[in-house]
């Protein structure tokens, strides 16, 4: 019926295997909820229903994902949320927490559970929070992919399944977090400047940078363009283009016969000694040792 709810979710064993590959997954499931349904669907084990009234605590971390219809979320120490279509909101162990549809509306609602050593470490390190629970997805295209890409996984019984499903709940993850991270800077000006200086270095990665002249080029400050950059790449504009210079070297090393003095050069490193140094503490490898190295390997 076109107004029934229809709902399809699976619960999973853990293994000693999906703990040691240190992400599993426990439950994955979509709803379509139609409006003045009651909410949520039952058949779920005990300790994952919950009603409005009483909210629940879960023991994993669960992403719910919102692709139609609005509602309400509401966690301890965040108070409550209005959800709208295309907004997805994480669930971490041992918080209270609710949510349910807009009567009125209705919502259609994707959701993975997962725990493990990477799940937890992600919180540790504050790559996800409590304290920022929801998230507007800026690629719904990709995170719905993701979701219909783990329940095709489930309704086809893939070998090695909680591998698969781990490996797409971790894309999922890095897309919420690449959402988190673009709205610090929003799309204006100063995040087309990260873009362009990202461009600039990949394009010609032995250039002679001076990075503060970068950031006057770019119509930007220099303090700003630090603290953005690193927000947005997870490394320091000279660290990140130490890093494009070490792996241009690399392939030099494995592809050509030139002198070290001659790659140091063509890498962008103003001497042989900075750049033995510097490639040494990146590879703990000296640049001969890698060439001897990789061209064994092949």
């Amino acid at each position: 019926m076109e107004n029934a709810v229809q709902t399809f979710f699976r619960y999973f064993p853990v293994s000693r295997r999906d703990e040691r590959w240190g992400l599993y997954v426990t439950t994955a499931g979509q709803s379509r909820i139609p409006a003045r349904a009651t909410y949520p669907p039952g058949g779920h084990p005990k300790n994952y229903d919950f009603d409005w009234r009483r909210g629940r605590v879960l023991a994993d971390h669960q992403v719910v994902y919102i692709s139609s219809g609005r509602g309400w979320f509401e966690s301890r120490g965040v108070g409550r949320r209005r959800i709208e279509s295309g907004d997805a909101f994480l669930l971490f162990p041992g918080v209270w927490h609710r949510y349910a549809p807009d009567r009125r509306t209705g919502w259609d609602e994707h959701w993975v559970g997962f725990d493990g050593e990477m799940a937890r470490r992600l919180v540790r390190n504050r790559f996800f929070s409590p304290r920022a629970p929801v998230v507007r997805v800026a690629r719904e295209d990709a995170a719905l992919g993701v979701f219909n890409s783990i329940m095709d996984a489930i309704k086809t019984h893939q070998p090695a399944l909680q591998q698969v499903l781990a490996g797409l709940t971790a894309h999922l993850l890095s897309l919420l977090y690449s959402t988190a991270q673009a709205s610090l800077t929003e799309d204006t000006h100063e995040a087309a400047a990260i873009r362009e200086a990202v461009r600039l270095m990949h394009a010609d990665p032995q250039a002679k940078f001076a990075l503060p002249d970068l950031a006057r080029q770019l119509h930007v400050s220099y303090t700003w363009f630090r603290r953005a950059f690193a927000q947005h790449t997870g490394l320091s504009p000279h660290q990140y283009l130490l890093q494009l210079r070490i792996a241009r070297a690399r392939s030099l090393l494995a592809e050509s016969n030139w002198a070290v003095k001659e790659i140091a050069a063509q890498a962008g490193f103003e001497s042989e000694y900075y750049f033995c140094r510097v490639f040494k503490k990146k590879t703990g490898l000296t640049p001969g040792e890698w060439r001897g190295h990789s061209r064994r390997k092949a």
